[in-house]
């Protein structure tokens, strides 16, 4: 089959990361990322023979008219894409499209909107032939199978979709992928990877996805929904096999390593970094982490092996509130793990979320204050969203915290939620308050300027200063 896989473009010419979990517009201080998911089933659908293409509208800055010129020019017989909450309209509207322009291309999205709400999105989409829940890569293999082979779908495990009668019909889930050393490497030869560079230093990089499943159930996360409980992890020695490879072949030295927590296992994390180092794989990485999953000798064994930068999800400062959101962790913690990577040599960002059920004016002060105390590099402010798919969905929904709002509002930059004594828009002041005093402190910007490596140095002050004018802004 001919196949066209998507990061579609999104509203207004809005740049948007659909990457699991992670739902987020690019922002200041974001990069795009490269799009793991559809890269990895780009592979499998090549290992099959299926020709296929990938176009990142967000990177490729592909607005929907000229996308789907190039459809209509060009022989698909399946599109699919990953889709978001904040952008699920046109995401769905362009399954509408592309069927005026070819009623026989078979059109498919996946994520973790549409895993949560597989029927309404279908019954909003006419032209959406089929919804894959949960990872998509192994659906979506055996989806073009059978359309390629004239096989009927009923088998097909993981799907949703209607019949010609207009019945909905949601076919067993799909067992997740227990061996995750059987996915290919991503076929990042599709993509334009001088597309994809790191804010500030401005060096290309990829994404690892070693780590699949989170067993952690904060309530305002869609990961176990997506990914499941359960930690599923590829073999280091795959690991190693494929950053080799991508060292090899596109001259990539700076990865991402995108897992919901990469050191949930810290023994595994350990034999990695020794890994690294017996390989003698000269790279640089960021991964992300929990407070209460690092310690000094993992920290210092991760440095060693090129870890540069460790991005905690803190989200709060005060400790009912981390309680009520199922965090299982303190404040405390947060202070030592920002200690202990400093002292590792590891520069340390702290995510942090405004707005969560029983949050206050002053519980939000208590969370710019623990940010503004800690060693951190960068900070990254969010409101809190209840994404369908999460427990806070359910909960806001059934108090009434989101009557009257759109999907198209769910952004992590907006909040949505007005909670008893505490509107959204008081929770927008304080997220736009925090990035200024986080950000326009004395030094701020001397730090910042500290990420920079030489070669980028009249880019990374160019974008260090435009950052600062946006903060500043807020």
């Amino acid at each position: 089959m001919k196949i066209l896989l998507l990061n579609p473009p999104a509203p207004d010419n809005r740049a948007f990361i659909r990457e699991g979990r992670c739902t987020q517009e690019q922002g200041a201080w974001t990069t795009l990322w490269p799009p793991v998911t559809l890269a990895t089933a780009g592979a499998m659908l090549e290992a099959d023979g299926h020709q296929v293409e990938i176009r990142d509208c967000a990177a490729q800055k592909i607005p929907l008219s000229p996308l789907l010129k190039i459809i209509k020019q060009r022989p698909y017989e399946l599109v699919t894409w990953s889709s978001a909450t904040p952008s699920i309209k046109t995401d769905l509207d362009l399954a509408n499209k592309v069927k005026e322009i070819n009623p026989h291309i078979k059109t498919v999205t996946f994520g973790t909107h549409v895993t949560a709400l597989p029927e309404a999105c279908l019954k909003e989409s006419k032209g959406l032939d089929f919804v894959i829940r949960n990872e998509p890569e192994e659906s979506l293999a055996a989806l073009a199978g059978s359309l390629a082979n004239g096989i009927g779908t009923e088998s097909i495990k993981g799907l949703s979709y209607r019949d010609t009668d207009g019945r909905f019909f949601h076919n067993p889930s799909r067992p997740f992928i227990n061996e995750p050393d059987g996915l290919p490497f991503p076929a990042w030869h599709l993509l334009d990877l001088e597309k994809y560079r790191l804010p500030l230093i401005n060096e290309k990089f990829l994404i690892l996805a070693p780590i699949r499943g989170c067993p952690y159930p904060c309530t305002f996360c869609t990961a176990q929904t997506y990914y499941g409980k359960r930690l599923r992890k590829k073999s280091v020695s795959r690991v190693m096999d494929e950053i080799a490879y991508n060292m090899d072949r596109f001259r990539i030295r700076q990865f991402f390593i995108w897992a919901d927590t990469f050191t949930a296992d810290q023994d595994y994390v350990a034999r990695f970094c020794e890994a690294v180092l017996k390989r003698n794989l000269k790279i640089s990485w960021t991964c992300n982490s929990r407070v209460n999953t690092v310690s000094r000798d993992l920290l210092k064994a991760m440095a060693e092996a090129g870890c540069w930068m460790i991005s905690y999800g803190i989200e709060s400062g005060n400790q009912e509130i981390l309680n009520g959101a199922k965090k299982n962790i303190t404040p405390e913690q947060a202070r030592n793990a920002a200690r202990m990577a400093t002292d590792a040599g590891i520069k340390a960002a702290g995510h942090f979320v405004f707005g969560l059920p029983d949050e206050t004016e002053e519980t939000i002060k208590e969370t710019l204050d623990l940010a503004l105390s800690l060693d951190l590099e960068m900070a990254q402010f969010y409101c809190a969203v209840p994404f369908p798919g999460s427990p806070l969905f359910e909960l806001a929904r059934a108090q009434g915290w989101i009557d009257g709002r759109e999907f198209e509002e769910f952004r992590q930059d907006n909040a949505v939620m007005n909670l008893p004594g505490l509107p959204a828009s008081v929770v927008n002041e304080y997220r736009k308050k925090a990035f200024r005093r986080f950000y326009l402190r004395p030094g701020c910007f001397l730090k910042m300027m500290s990420l920079i490596k030489t070669g980028g140095m009249g880019k990374a002050i160019k974008g260090g200063i435009r950052f600062l004018g946006w903060a500043a802004s807020r």
